[in-house]
């Protein structure tokens, strides 16, 4: 469970650190533990999906 979810903070993580982890779990409203234990459904993906998308965003913007 939760396999591509963790996926998506270790990807926030190489584009910009703890601070993007920490606000892809704000978006998400998941911790990184949390999402170790969810399932990787489809809606669960898709707003990891928009919430790295929004981080990549707002970091290419600083």
């Amino acid at each position: 469970m939760g396999k591509e979810l963790k996926k998506y903070f270790e990807k926030a993580n190489q584009i910009g650190g703890v601070k993007a982890q920490m606000r892809l779990s704000l978006i998400t409203k998941m911790s990184i533990i949390k999402a170790n234990n969810e399932p990787d459904t489809p809606e669960n993906i898709q707003k990891f999906e928009e919430a790295l998308k929004e981080i990549q965003k707002e970091i290419s913007s600083t």
